[in-house]
Formats: C-alpha cells, sequence, structure tokens
C-alpha cells in the first residue's frame, strides 16, 4: 500500500471526480459515511460534538454531524471561518440546517465552549491535510481548548495541527483516540513522536480510482498481507538441502553465545537447508547441544571470533554480528569480512558498531542488508531530532551506498538502494526484549541462503518476524514474550499463509 503526500491524496480527489465520474459533494458524502459506519461499529456513544472548519475537512465534519443526527445521536456542530465556506460546506450546512442540530459560530476566542458532559466524543473536522503550517490564533486557541477537556477525540483524515508530510513544529496538535484516514495511511502514523496525537489510526475506503494509484510513483509504502503471500517461494517436491541454500552466521563471544543460538535457531526455522555457525571455541558446546541441527566451525580463539572459515564464498549467505563483541581481534576480522565476503551479506549489531566507531559506512559492500535500531543507526550516519528525519536519511543512505537499511522499530522501515522505504505493521510491544534483533538477522540471512533477493528477504522477514510476535502474544501476551518464543512461531506464520 503506497503512502501519498497532501498532494498527490488531492489530485487523487480531483482525478475520481472527473473519471469516475462523481460530483465532489457525492465524493464527500462517500467519506462521511464511511465514518458513520466506523463509529457505529466501534464507538459506544450517543453525544457529539464536531468542529469543522471552512474547508473540505469541514464539510466531511458536517456530512458527519448530519448523518449522526439522522441515526438519533445528539449532535453539536462548532463552526470556525463560517464566512469563508467552500461550496461543498455550504451545501452541507444547508442541508442540516434544519435538523435541529446544535450550531454555533466561533468567531473568537470568546466564542469558545463549555466543557462538555463527560459522555462527549470530539469530533475534530478542522482542517485535515489542508494544515500545511503551525497553527495560530483561533485554531491553535481552539486545539488547547479541545485538548484540555481530555475527552476522547475522532480525527477525520489527520488531527488538526499534524501536517500530512512533514514533522509539527509545535505541540498545539489534537490528540486524538482515533484516526480516520481516507484511501491511504499518512506518513506521520508511522512516527513514534507523532502516536499521542495520533492514536489508533484505520484506513477507510472512500472509492478514489484506482487507476490514479497504479500510475503515482511513491517514496514510502506499507507491505501488505496479499504482497507476503505472493513474495514466499514454493517448493518443488523433488527439493533437498542443497536446494534451500547453505547459510553462515558468524556470531557470539564470551558470555554472549544466546545471540547466537537466537540468531541460528530463526535462521534454520525461516527454511535455510543448512546452516554452519562459525562461534568462539567455548561454544562449541553449548551450540551443538542446543542446535543439533546447526553445523559448527570452531574459531581457535576460545572467547571472541578472530579468523575467517575457510570456503567463505562457497556460502548463499553470511550473517555477521549477533553478541559478537569489539574486541581488537573481531575488529580486525570485520575488516577482513568487508572487503572479502563476495556472497549476500547481513550485517546487525556489534559489526554495525565496529563499523561505526571505525568510520567504515563506505566499505559496506553494494546489496548488503543492515539491521540497525535506531541508536544503531545514529552511530552509523549521524543523529536527527526525529524518526521522520531519520527515516528520510535511511532512503538517502540506502541509495547513495546502494544498501538495504532495516530501521527496527515499531513500524520497522526497510530501505532500498532505489529510495524506496516499506513499512512494517505486524508486532506488538511485548517483542521489545533483547535477542528479538538476533532473530530477525537470523531470518533475514536463511531467506538469503534460499536465494531470495535482499529486498524480498528483508520485507518477508520483518513481516514473518512481526507476525510471530503476534502469534506468541495471543499465547503468552505481551509481558512474557520472549525471543525464543519467536523462533517457535514461525513456522506457524508460514501455515498462515499455505494450508498443508
Amino acid at each position: 500500500m503506497k503512502i501519498f503526500s497532501a498532494e498527490q491524496i488531492r489530485d487523487w480527489d480531483r482525478y475520481t471526480i472527473e473519471h469516475e465520474p462523481i460530483p465532489s459533494i457525492a465524493l464527500m458524502e462517500r467519506a462521511a459515511l464511511s465514518c458513520l459506519q466506523f463509529i457505529k461499529t466501534h464507538i459506544n456513544a450517543t453525544r457529539f460534538m464536531v468542529f469543522a472548519g471552512n474547508g473540505n475537512n469541514g464539510g466531511d465534519g458536517m456530512a458527519i454531524a448530519r448523518l449522526l443526527k439522522q441515526q438519533g445521536h445528539e449532535v453539536a456542530l462548532y463552526q470556525v471561518g463560517v464566512n469563508d465556506l467552500s461550496d461543498d460546506c455550504k451545501t452541507n450546512l444547508l442541508r442540516l440546517r434544519n435538523l435541529g442540530i446544535e450550531f454555533r459560530v466561533l468567531d473568537s476566542l470568546a466564542d469558545l465552549p463549555s466543557p462538555p458532559p463527560a459522555d462527549t466524543w470530539i469530533i475534530d473536522a478542522l482542517l485535515g491535510t489542508g494544515q500545511n503550517r503551525p497553527l495560530e490564533g483561533m485554531y491553535r486557541s481552539l486545539v488547547d481548548h479541545i485538548n484540555s477537556w481530555k475527552l476522547p477525540v475522532i480525527a477525520i483524515d489527520l488531527p488538526t495541527g499534524l501536517p500530512a508530510d512533514e514533522p509539527p513544529t509545535t505541540r498545539s496538535v489534537i490528540r486524538a483516540r482515533y484516526t480516520l484516514s481516507f484511501q491511504l495511511p499518512k506518513l506521520g502514523f508511522f512516527m513514534p513522536e507523532y502516536d499521542d496525537f495520533v492514536g489508533e489510526w484505520v484506513v477507510l475506503d472512500i472509492g478514489l480510482h484506482k487507476r490514479f494509484y497504479e500510475d503515482q510513483h511513491f517514496s514510502y509504502a506499507v507491505t501488505e498481507y496479499n504482497e507476503v503471500r505472493n513474495m514466499i517461494k514454493p517448493r518443488s517436491k523433488f527439493s533437498h538441502k542443497g536446494t534451500h541454500g547453505t547459510a553462515l552466521l558468524m556470531a557470539g563471544s564470551k558470555g554472549m553465545m544466546g545471540a547466537a543460538i537466537l540468531a541460528a535457531g530463526a535462521c534454520l526455522r525461516s527454511g535455510a537447508g543448512k546452516l554452519v555457525c562459525r562461534i568462539p571455541g567455548s561454544g562449541l558446546d553449548l551450540v551443538q547441544g542446543s542446535l543439533p541441527e546447526a553445523i559448527c566451525s570452531a574459531d581457535p580463539n576460545p572467547d571472541c571470533l578472530e579468523s575467517l572459515p575457510e570456503g567463505l564464498n562457497s556460502f548463499q549467505a553470511v550473517g555477521v554480528g549477533p553478541g559478537l563483541g569489539k574486541s581488537a581481534a573481531t575488529r580486525a576480522l570485520m575488516g577482513q569480512i568487508l572487503e572479502k565476503v563476495g556472497v549476500p551479506l547481513v550485517l546487525d549489531a556489534d559489526a554495525l558498531n565496529i563499523i561505526a566507531e571505525e568510520n567504515w559506512q563506505e566499505r559496506i559492500p553494494p546489496g548488503t542488508i543492515i539491521t540497525p535500531h535506531m541508536k544503531e543507526f545514529e552511530r552509523l550516519f549521524g543523529h536527527y531530532d526525529n524518526h521522520q528525519l531519520r527515516v528520510g536519511a535511511a532512503l538517502q543512505v540506502a541509495s547513495k551506498l546502494g544498501i538495504y537499511i532495516v530501521v527496527k522499530g515499531r513500524y520497522t522501515l526497510v530501505a532500498t538502494p532505489e529510495g524506496k522505504g516499506y513499512f512494517n505493521t505486524t508486532g506488538n510491544p511485548g517483542m521489545a526484549k533483547a535477542g528479538t534483533g538476533d532473530v530477525l538477522t537470523g531470518m533475514i540471512t536463511g531467506l538469503l541462503a534460499q536465494g531470495y533477493h535482499p529486498e524480498a528477504a528483508s520485507r518477508l522477514s520483518v513481516y514473518l518476524h512481526g507476525m510471530a510476535g503476534d502469534f506468541a502474544r495471543s499465547e503468552y501476551s505481551e509481558y512474557g514474550i520472549t525471543a525464543s518464543d519467536l523462533i517457535q512461531k514461525i513456522g506457524f506464520c508460514y501455515l498462515n499463509f499455505f494450508s498443508m
């Protein structure tokens, strides 16, 4: 699912009006009906206070107010800018005049309403995607006034004060419990700084013209279930372990062998035909006892990795980093890895920390997948004041270096060398545990070994990783999930797509 800019959304509206064709007021009614259906299904309330602006978002709010009143709800409508209404706003205002809706015009601060009863739901239809600069004057005072009530708010298309495409420059933004977004999500929904404003976001299909969507360029998109289903390669009944590739995992150090075991287990569960673990000598018995399916290659150093295994480029994929440590010997080895590995490569954890500390970013081979969390990303590529700037930088760096960057978080982003960014929506807060990143590294390495393209391996692994977390949550709760639980659920994820 693509993510469009505010300008693209406006163009899409116009294209639909011209090519469906449909009158703009009818398209507005379609949007209002979709909001009404959500409210009827999810909101147990009878009292609503609607705040409407003078543009199309305000027209949506007026139409929603009318539909709610016709459904028997108690509705009050407060209008800002009544002397400069759009044509569709005027039409909707005329439609609700005779319904007995309480109607007030807000011309000055003296008109701000008193707090309504505690069972009232607020509907914010002031600006929507029409907002492109910080709020001021009446709008800013009204937003702060509404927020002070601490009542549940439904924002129509976008909370007032939150720009569609740029980070907000003020805290005067409606704090919504639900944001009902028309046709597509907005970029801001995926930013942790905006969560208090957006609340739970829902995409409502209002039937905008499909041809416009298909033809439009995009920078960001959301990976969807059907895409993932189509990415998964079917297996031949004549396949064998060699068909599905051999992966090499270079991981572990004294006291951190658990990270290597987690990554290795996930690599095997992801479907790799064979796995070789290059580990410190002291970890040999531990890894072989935990994962009899894995082949172990013991480094002469008992405490850390300091040398490459034989036949390095005979593997189909190499994963480096979980539990690696940053000893002098391992730092030197990391330099060799960047120089000598000629097969698909995944870098995580201390592999990335070494690269950052040694300023080796430009030495990362093109086509490599790196999997930093936010702090690791900033160690590599600099500090950013908010996540929207950070993900924009990820697209630029991925394009410049020709690599794939998996920026881990609630909505993990996969940035590609083509300058595209794909957000992931599976997963839950229970996955905020040590070791879950090691699991993801193992999964990506396993898919690369099976011949998946780096973009597909990254997006598919991230989606399945989050889905495994969601399966684990249903069994153990968000509090009880461990990284090991995710490994056990990877197979269930595949079953979700293909029945046996």
